[in-house]
């Protein structure tokens, strides 16, 4: 199902192949960093790493440190945390508890291939290293801190677990446009800041260049949010690799406001993105370039 376009078509100014070369690079050190001892929960930990993914997040992050002038690499373990933290979110979103999913990018989820105790273990493992690998680095103390505040900030009380929580526990009644919106700025949107706002600290960015950076990436959030809820809604278990109809018991924005008002919010997010760091930025192509792909992994 494609979603686009923020604007009307024009050509790309950047080289396409620059994305794809980043995410091998990602792929590459991921290999790297994965948990390589025996056992259950390394296997486990490693699946759920090293699956099939776009690896959005770490590609957003190296982008965002290129945009302010920065070297991509100089973002690359910032982004590989980012993955830890999304592959473990994940794993915890398709437990029984939560939203019991049987598919996941074309595979069993994790819990069903290896028991839910394994499942929850890696995921806690992953959340675990991401932080470690942040602590680890050479950088200097002030900007390991700082990139560290970004990430748990995103993952905690003001981002993925408070939003989760709320997705699962809001009254059903009160899930207006606003609640939605709070909900999806958790879930989904508070990451995505996180990931070019550290990705811009790294790069060397200045308060303005990180300010337009995190207006970007929640703007990305929630556009990214709102594709879910449409696929969930509209697409088939078959073209997506994952369980579709998982939001049939609660109140999402498709629901608020049918198909065609989502698919011109997303437009409508996109195109805020997009002026936040200029539409010709590699970091506005990659993201209109992923909205504009049917089989997109949210």
């Amino acid at each position: 199902m494609a979603i686009v376009d923020a604007r009307p078509q024009r050509p790309l100014t950047y080289d396409p192949c620059a994305p794809d070369d980043l995410r091998l690079r990602v792929q590459s050190r991921l290999g790297e960093l994965a948990p390589s001892q025996d056992g259950l929960l390394s296997l486990a930990a490693r699946e759920a790493l090293l699956g099939q993914g776009k690896r959005v997040r770490p590609v957003l992050a190296m982008l965002a440190a290129a945009h302010v002038g920065g070297d991509p690499d100089d973002a690359l373990d910032y982004g590989c945390a980012l993955e830890m933290v999304h592959a473990a979110s994940l794993v915890l979103d398709d437990l029984p508890c939560m939203d019991d999913a049987a598919l996941r990018r074309g595979q069993p989820t994790l819990h069903r291939r290896h028991g839910e105790d394994a499942a929850v273990l890696a995921a806690v493992a992953l959340l675990n290293q991401s932080t470690r690998l942040i602590l680890q680095s050479r950088l200097p103390a002030e900007t390991r801190l700082s990139i560290l505040d970004h990430l748990t900030q995103a993952v905690g009380f003001e981002g993925l677990a408070e939003g989760q929580m709320r997705d699962l526990r809001d009254d059903p009644d009160t899930r207006d446009a606003v609640a939605l919106r709070q909900i999806n700025n958790l879930k989904t949107g508070a990451l995505f800041a996180a990931t070019v706002r550290g990705g811009g600290l790294l790069g060397g960015g200045d308060e303005d260049a990180l300010a337009r950076l995190t207006a970007f990436g929640e703007a990305v959030g929630f556009a990214f949010q709102l594709c879910d809820d449409l696929l969930d809604a509209c697409s088939t278990t078959g073209a997506l690799g994952k369980d579709v109809g998982q939001d049939q018991d609660m109140t999402t924005f498709v629901d608020l406001w049918g198909e065609g008002r989502v698919r011109a919010a997303v437009r409508q997010s996109l195109a805020k993105a997009a002026s936040a760091v200029g539409y010709d930025s590699p970091l506005s192509c990659y993201v209109l370039d992923l909205f504009r792909q049917a089989d997109l992994e949210v």
